[in-house]
């Protein structure tokens, strides 16, 4: 008759072995996704870079919406108008301000 113990480690060795499984199919697949677009860029129907919407936007002009930065009340660090917090101290800026009485 087997153990608790034995049936344990049978059934922890089989389910790590079928997650090794899905993991190396994952990784494989990610492996030959990027042969095939080093393979594109050198063929030329792919760019070598492409631009992100999202990272490659100029950050806005606080001067082109009259908003101006602020200084933070707490330590005086400069923040943009757009920040609730401050970027140094984490002290809420704005009219939502929390004072320490």
């Amino acid at each position: 008759m087997l153990g608790v113990g034995t049936v344990y480690l049978v059934a922890t060795g089989a389910l790590l072995l079928v997650a090794l499984g899905v993991g190396a199919r994952a990784l494989v697949a990610i492996f030959r996704e990027g042969r095939e677009r080093s393979r594109k860029r050198r063929e030329g129907k792919l760019e070598r870079y492409t631009e992100d919407p999202v990272y490659d936007r100029d950050p806005p002009d606080p001067d082109a919406a009259g908003e101006t930065p602020s200084t933070c009340p707490q330590c005086g660090a400069e923040n943009d108008a757009a920040f609730t917090f401050c970027r140094e101290c984490a002290a809420p800026l704005g009219p939502e301000r929390v004072t320490n009485d």
